[in-house]
């Protein structure tokens, strides 16, 4: 696992903030004396076996940059910001290097969260579903505005294995979901 680590250029707590245990159990897991869990085992294994395109990476990441659309891209699970749109931003009424690496969990509406809970029983972890779009309700002030009538929430894997969502808004229902 070390090895892989290293060559996959993954700090140990990168990886752990992945697998959402401390430093310190990759550090156990890495010298022998633990073993990681099923759930974690599971992930470690698919983030292995993955094929590494980080070309791609920086590819999905400069679409979304340079996106016409509202578009962000977060970590699935941890709902950190990795990227948004200039009209994403907009929206927002603030720069995304306020909010790089920190969750956006803390805006979500309720329809969001209703959202959000519905993924386990969709397979969404399991790669049962890929994509996701609901209805929200807009918000207009603080603490970040949201304007978007439609959310579409799609999830890929970048090449270090980390899910993360690709999330669209849209002003009317798209015709195509």
């Amino acid at each position: 696992m070390r090895q892989w680590r290293r060559m996959a250029e993954i700090k140990q707590q990168r990886l752990a903030d992945i697998l959402g245990v401390t430093q310190a159990t990759v550090s156990r897991w890495e010298k022998g004396m633990q073993q990681p869990a099923p759930l974690q085992y599971q992930l470690l294994h698919e983030m292995m076996t993955r094929n590494r395109n980080i070309r791609l990476d920086h590819a999905v990441k400069r679409l979304v940059v340079q996106s016409r659309q509202r578009v962000h891209l977060i970590e699935d699970r941890s709902h950190r910001l990795l990227c948004s749109s200039h009209p994403r931003q907009h929206e927002w009424q603030r720069a995304d290097h306020d909010l790089l690496g920190q969750s956006l969990w803390r805006f979500a509406t309720p329809e969001i969260a209703a959202a959000e809970k519905s993924l386990h029983h969709m397979g969404w972890h399991d790669d049962m579903a890929d994509h996701v779009l609901f209805a929200n309700s807009t918000r207009d002030g603080a603490p970040m505005r949201i304007i978007d009538r439609y959310i579409l929430w799609e999830r890929f894997f970048l090449a270090d294995g980390r899910a993360v969502r690709l999330t669209t808004g849209f002003d009317d229902r798209p015709q195509q979901y």
